[in-house]
């Protein structure tokens, strides 16, 4: 009777400690080190490369089931970064682009995350971009998961890659110069708890640092 009692009750443990495991995580995003990196074409002679600083938050990550999970980031338009200030200050100061810095937020929230295998999945949900809004669908990657060696916590890394004619979003200046595909790619790098390096909302704000 007590070794059975014994069995029973490590069945329990091991019930609970799995359905914990399974319950749906949430992650505080790293937004010192998390990018959305963007590429276009410049007259066909090159992919321009630039990126885009995400704000502090957080999601909610189901490690078994996937369909529970949910995402949702916002970048400062000011953070847009060409590499290169002057370029940047350019762009800034253009009419054309007025609808681009007019919204001070570029956004992603996701709708649906659908599994395809272990490690990649789809993730819908809609982009609002110079103050349109649009549903989107990104492959998404989980890259790792486990422990983050520096900060001792559980934490997740996700790359999220699509592309998206600017063009449906009003931002259809220089057509003749410039690709109307923009490659998006998310990367976000987070972790159980609040983050102790996590910017100020105000500087997320401010223009790329010259």
């Amino acid at each position: 009777m007590y070794r059975f009692h014994r069995i029973s009750l490590s069945a329990i443990l091991l019930f609970c400690t799995a359905a914990a495991s399974a319950a749906p995580v949430t992650y505080t995003i790293y937004s010192k080190i998390s990018r959305v990196n963007l590429g276009i074409e410049h007259q066909g002679f090159m992919q321009l490369s630039g990126t885009l600083n995400i704000t502090p938050g957080s999601f909610v990550f189901d490690h078994q089931d996937w369909s529970k999970s949910s995402v949702a980031v916002t970048m400062p338009t000011k953070s847009l970064n060409m590499g290169d200030d002057l370029w940047n200050e350019q762009l800034r100061g253009d009419a054309s682009w007025k609808n681009l810095f007019n919204a001070p937020y570029i956004s992603f929230r996701s709708t649906k995350v659908e599994r395809t295998d272990a490690t990649h999945g789809v993730l819908y949900g809609d982009l609002t971009l110079a103050g349109v809004t649009k549903p989107v669908a990104l492959q998404l990657k989980v890259n790792k998961v486990g422990l983050n060696a520096v900060t001792k916590k559980d934490a997740i890394g996700i790359t999220a890659t699509s592309t998206v004619k600017r063009s449906h979003f009003g931002l259809d200046a220089y057509a003749d110069l410039v690709g109307d595909d923009l490659a998006v790619q998310i990367q976000l790098e987070a972790a159980v708890g609040p983050d102790p390096h996590a910017p100020a909302p105000a500087m997320m704000n401010m223009p790329a640092a010259k």
